[in-house]
């Protein structure tokens, strides 16, 4: 099974940080100023973790993706 990362828009204040760090996995979403995953990764990476860690609000977690 997967990791799969999930990022709170809600909570989300767009300061560019997650994109800054990891530019593979995160973008921002230009029509909201919010950031966004770009694309699931296959694994976690070092540079994922600590974008998720970086987050100063806490909108990115990583769960386990189930079938």
């Amino acid at each position: 099974m997967a990791p799969k990362i999930l990022l709170n828009q809600d909570l989300c204040i767009g300061c560019n940080t997650c994109p800054l760090i990891d530019s593979d996995t995160f973008e921002m979403d230009t029509t909201i100023y919010k950031a966004k995953v770009k694309k699931q990764p296959s694994t976690i990476t070092e540079s994922i973790q600590s974008a998720v860690s970086s987050c100063p609000v806490g909108a990115i977690s990583i769960v386990e993706e189930t079938k």
